[in-house]
């Protein structure tokens, strides 16, 4: 289990570290998005607890942080979120299944889940994430633009604000699962640019 959590504002953004700090203390990632220019700066791995109090944003920036469940004694940074190809960088909360890690992995040249999923999406476009098995909640950048999407699984909050998080938190609402929305950050809207359909829901039972 991990967190994904982004706020313009550092109180907010604090807090939702915090929120979310049960999610896991292996490793995190802080990264600023430049909404004037499309730029995505000072991405900054580490591993352990990330320290709140030593986070600057700057002025105008759209803080990204990444929490990083302890589900490996493995200390290598390039497993750290967010998975990186080229240009295009993404964070993932969730699981994907060993079953379609295995039929992917040798096509794609990587066992991890989540550069799987970006491999995919480089490669094929969208239409993967309904291949993919298991769950994932995911913020990517790609093309100068802030992406989120998530299947029926894995979950996604956010408020009129824009502050996002992978816990619910006061006046946050649900994102629409099977959505890839591009965050347009000056005018606090998600703009649907493509969909997908959840691989298997077990919890789904039918109407």
């Amino acid at each position: 289990m991990c967190a994904i959590v982004g706020s313009f504002q550092l109180d907010k953004l604090k807090e939702l570290i915090k929120l979310n700090s049960y999610r896991g203390s292996h490793s995190y990632s802080i990264s600023f998005y430049d909404i004037e220019n499309g730029t995505l700066n000072n991405v900054i791995k580490d591993f352990g607890e990330l320290d709140v109090d030593t986070i600057r944003i700057p002025y105008g920036d759209y803080c990204i942080a990444h929490i990083q469940a302890p589900t490996t004694t493995k200390k290598d940074k390039d497993s750290i979120h967010p998975a990186t190809i080229d240009d295009c960088y993404l964070w993932h909360n969730g699981i994907i299944k060993e079953i379609t890690i295995e039929k992917f992995s040798k096509e794609y040249n990587t066992k991890w889940d989540t550069k799987l999923l970006l491999e995919g999406i480089k490669r094929v476009g969208y239409n993967i994430l309904n291949e993919m098995d298991g769950t994932f909640s995911c913020l990517m950048y790609k093309d100068k633009n802030l992406l989120l999407f998530r299947n029926e699984i894995s979950p996604m909050f956010i408020d009129d604000d824009f502050n996002i998080s992978s816990t619910k938190f006061d006046n946050s609402r649900e994102t629409d699962p099977n959505k890839v929305m591009q965050m347009d950050l000056k005018n606090k809207s998600l703009q649907i640019v493509d969909k997908f359909k959840t691989y298997f829901n077990p919890y789904y039972f039918g109407d």
